[in-house]
């Protein structure tokens, strides 16, 4: 059973994209016109101007996609099942520390893309990564934890240099608005740490 089928529940709700991480992203896939989307979740960071296939493994998050999202199809990382060289990217966004083989999921991603990779995720040692007070001050065990899920910035650029090729790596700001519900979305409304939800 996929991580999701049991904590994705009100998923959509939570995780809205941000427009400034979502310009990130088009930013990264330039002028990609068709994309297979790695770890698709409910969609949130899809674009909407290009030709997208979903990937993704819980039936859970599938059941919330919107209908007007991409089309999905149910699978792993590991092996999409997606023929090779058949879109001219392959993104993947805060998604990767859920697979089971990362390097892989990057041999993958690689097979499927005639153009290039773009991966969007969190690397423990970037600059202030381990400063947020929620898990530096509270919550000590999840930044532990996540320490051994994400790589660090040198392991994961050699992954991606060996599976891939060439590594392009490009900071992306949570702006202290961030609409995007993940972990540190909050740090400057800690209010919401409190919701329920």
């Amino acid at each position: 059973m996929a991580i999701y089928d049991t904590i994705g529940l009100g998923y959509a709700a939570l995780r809205r994209p941000d427009p400034r991480i979502a310009a990130a992203i088009e930013a990264a896939l330039g002028d990609a016109q068709s994309v297979v989307n790695v770890g698709a979740g409910t969609g949130s960071y899809e674009p909407s101007n290009r030709e997208v296939l979903a990937i993704e493994p819980s039936e859970v998050m599938i059941r919330q996609r919107k209908p007007h999202a991409a089309p999905c199809l149910k699978g792993t990382s590991e092996a999409l099942p997606v023929a090779a060289k058949s879109a001219d990217a392959a993104m993947a966004v805060l998604s990767a520390h859920h697979w089971t083989d990362l390097e892989q999921g990057f041999r993958e991603m690689a097979r499927v893309a005639r153009r290039r990779v773009v991966l969007l995720t969190w690397v423990p040692d970037a600059p202030g990564a381990s400063q947020f007070w929620l898990t530096e001050d509270y919550f000590p065990e999840i930044l532990a934890h996540d320490r051994t899920i994400f790589p660090s910035i040198d392991a994961l650029t050699a992954i991606l240099g060996r599976c891939v090729g060439p590594v392009r790596v490009t900071p992306v700001p949570i702006p202290h608005d961030c609409v995007d519900g993940f972990l540190c979305a909050y740090w400057r409304r800690p209010e919401y740490y409190l919701e329920p939800e």
